[in-house]
């Protein structure tokens, strides 16, 4: 553990952001599941804004973020 008072505060704060991360990523995941198990339009546009959502956090790259939305769409079609 770091005996500095900013660097103690520093890693507290990245705890917080992987937690909220990996909480995004679930519910990016979840939302995926659950269109690619009932496909419809109203699923579609839900797991295409959480594909948007993660990647404007920076969470998920461009492309995949793309691919993955076009394989949804392939889906959908």
């Amino acid at each position: 553990m770091a005996n500095i008072k900013s660097a103690i505060k520093r890693a507290e704060l990245n705890v917080k952001q992987n937690e909220k991360n990996s909480a995004q990523k679930s519910a990016l995941r979840t939302t995926i599941k659950a269109f690619e198990a009932n496909p419809s339009e109203e699923l579609f546009r839900a797991a295409s804004s959480a594909i948007d959502k993660a990647h404007s956090k920076g969470l998920i790259h461009k492309n995949k973020a793309s691919r993955d939305k076009a394989r949804l769409a392939a889906k959908l079609g």
